[in-house]
């Protein structure tokens, strides 16, 4: 056999060689890659299981309040503020507040039980008329009174930024001026909390949503 023969069958049995340790890279390559993957997803599952026996006894997952918008809100009468304990939230219609919740009228009237606004603190609520919100607060002053107003005024209404509380006065957002809460219901006018109409009826503090779609302007 001559010697380019030779030399032929030589290389043809180096390119086998290398052939065949190419494939076996590439079959050692996937397996580890498998292996590696199948790891990360144990130790994924080794994590879950030690959380799931750690985790405090009585631990329980808490959804998030729910935030409807303007349009979805007047069918929600079964389940808000005046017609049920699932209080849902709806966006407020002053600048920068958070969600209020929504006020339904059952029978033309909003029904707030009074145990859940008389601790001398603002409570805020929205009224849907159609796809509008009216923005009115409830809040006990020094004398025991549950008061209502609309959350504007006759002045700063059109900066729509309503008032914030602050111990025996509330704060108009826009100008700065302070009003006595002792003083919700009784001056109207100028840069005072537009009154809002209510009674006291037993257990719970009545207001007629015609009253209250009265302040539409304001919003």
């Amino acid at each position: 056999m001559g010697k380019n023969a030779v030399h032929g069958q030589n290389m043809s049995r180096e390119a086998k060689r290398d052939r065949f340790a190419s494939q076996e890279q590439e079959r050692n390559g996937r397996s580890l890659r498998v292996v590696g993957i199948g790891g990360v997803v144990l130790l994924v599952l080794v994590a879950g299981i030690v959380f799931f026996l750690t985790r405090p006894s009585g631990a329980v997952m808490l959804s998030s309040p729910r935030i409807i918008s303007d349009a979805a809100a007047a069918p929600l009468a079964q389940t808000a503020v005046g017609a049920g304990t699932d209080v849902q939230l709806v966006r407020a219609a002053t600048v920068g507040h958070e969600p209020y919740p929504l006020a339904v009228a059952e029978n033309d009237v909003v029904r707030i039980p009074v145990s859940t606004v008389a601790d001398h603190v603002a409570h805020y609520f929205t009224y849907m008329y159609g796809d509008k919100p009216i923005e009115f607060f409830i809040l006990e002053s020094a004398d025991g009174i549950l008061r209502a107003a609309f959350n504007a005024c006759d002045v700063c209404f059109l900066a729509k930024k309503g008032y914030s509380h602050d111990g025996d006065t509330v704060i108009c957002n826009n100008c700065g001026l302070r009003f006595p809460a002792d003083q919700i219901n009784e001056v109207r006018g100028g840069c005072n909390p537009s009154p809002l109409e209510r009674t006291l009826a037993g257990d719970f503090l009545l207001i007629q949503a015609n009253d209250i779609v009265n302040g539409l302007k304001y919003f």
